[in-house]
């Protein structure tokens, strides 16, 4: 970003100290402010996938009220041990069982059929996913598989996290070991 930022000045710089050349000067200043702006762009990528909030129809915003883990015949619970770690080797996967409690209202303040939202960070990237077929005061059960994401490192920590749109979000981090 620096290097970018220098050759954008050099050229300013350079277009601008030679005199009486008024079309070599504003060549360069459109040239200048087209790199500035894609840099902009580029810059300001958001690395999320999946599905936006605003896309689920009539969204109850829940919260995650439970959440178990299973690897292999072991079971973790990251609600009640924030900040675990578990480990487990980079060519094998994991269960995530979790619920969302639903608000008595929708975003749109009814008690019409609707969906609810979370998004996680476990396969590498922020992934959001709308829940359908949700109501008012209802326990939504979501059953995830996991696995080593391929843009980490083979033999890394990971830091997960489920979140929804209120508060009281669940991390957790996975130890992924070479087999």
């Amino acid at each position: 970003m620096l290097t970018y930022t220098k050759n954008i000045i050099v050229i300013l710089k350079h277009t601008f100290s030679t005199k009486n050349n008024r079309g070599k000067n504003v060549f360069a200043l459109m040239v200048a402010s087209i790199l500035i702006v894609s840099f902009g762009i580029t810059a300001n990528q958001a690395f999320a996938m999946g599905q936006a909030p605003s896309t689920c129809s009539n969204r109850y915003d829940g919260t995650i009220t439970s959440m178990k883990i299973t690897v292999g015949h072991k079971t973790f619970d990251p609600v009640a041990n924030p900040g675990m770690t578990f480990q487990i080797r980079n060519d094998r996967s994991y269960t995530v069982t979790f619920t969302i409690h639903t608000p008595s209202q929708s975003s749109q303040s009814n008690s019409l059929g609707g969906s609810t939202w979370y998004d996680t960070s476990a396969p590498g990237f922020q992934l959001g996913t709308c829940v359908n077929g949700v109501g008012p005061n209802q326990d939504v059960t979501v059953t995830a598989k996991e696995s080593h994401p391929g843009n980490l490192a083979p033999q890394t920590t990971q830091n997960v996290s489920w979140n929804t749109l209120i508060p009281g979000n669940v991390s957790y981090n996975v130890k992924w070991v070479n087999p």
